[in-house]
């Protein structure tokens, strides 16, 4: 007799949790700023303040907290003139991983992109925007890492992650100007492989500089920060 149904596979606590608060951060039930309490959460969720922390690490790598020494977390909250700084390093810093990347670029790392690409046009294509920019973030990710400079790769995940967070978070106040903002990501990303196949560092350099000023200048119309 054939199966019917599909595995369904065990979820752990935390999953759950990071799930939560995404959903919560995500729907605007826990705002931009707010502060997050772990003793308070571990208390309302009846889990371990350990398992809190594991969560709130997770999600900050996604962009959606920020953690800060002797301070606490808080939920991303960005506001313009905080966008545009960070915009500002963007398009100083990232071209030169992209150029980097291209002179680097092997067939497997090229093959990883390509995958990366296919994901984010069927994303797209379906509208699901947290799924796009996991996927998108996942593009730059590698290359940053392709660049073979952690330095380089550490600073970037640092300033440009929680923009991420940011067009999710604030993806309702202008919709279509963000899937908009998504197919422009898509010929980036064609534009992007080209150079990297060819090995062309200053196209891929300029390519990089070229999309990272023109989303600059999107910010407080597509994107839209906290006022």
């Amino acid at each position: 007799m054939s199966s019917t149904f599909e595995r369904i596979e065990p979820v752990s606590k935390k999953t759950r949790v990071v799930s939560v608060l995404k959903g919560a951060i995500l729907s605007g039930a826990v705002k931009g700023g707010e502060q997050i309490v772990e003793a308070k959460l571990a208390q309302e969720f009846g889990v371990g303040q350990g398992l809190i922390r594991e969560a709130l690490i997770e999600l900050e790598h996604c962009g959606f907290v920020q953690r800060t020494p002797f301070t606490g977390t808080t939920v991303t909250s960005l506001k313009l003139e905080d966008a545009q700084q960070i915009f500002e390093m963007r398009i100083e810093l990232e071209p030169l991983a992209f150029s980097l990347a291209a002179k680097k670029a092997n067939a497997q790392d090229i093959a990883i992109l390509n995958e990366l690409h296919r994901k984010t046009k069927l994303e797209a294509q379906s509208e699901n925007l947290e799924g796009f920019f996991e996927v998108h973030l996942n593009f730059r990710k590698k290359v940053w890492e392709m660049s073979g400079n952690s330095y380089l790769q550490q600073a970037l995940e640092r300033v440009v992650i929680p923009l991420y967070a940011l067009y999710l978070i604030r993806r309702s106040y202008n919709r279509e100007g963000i899937i908009q903002t998504v197919f422009e990501c898509i010929d980036h990303q064609d534009k992007i492989l080209e150079a990297f196949g060819r090995k062309d560092e200053e196209a891929a350099r300029q390519v990089a500089r070229n999309f990272l000023m023109k989303m600059k200048e999107y910010l407080g119309t597509r994107l839209v920060p906290e006022v």
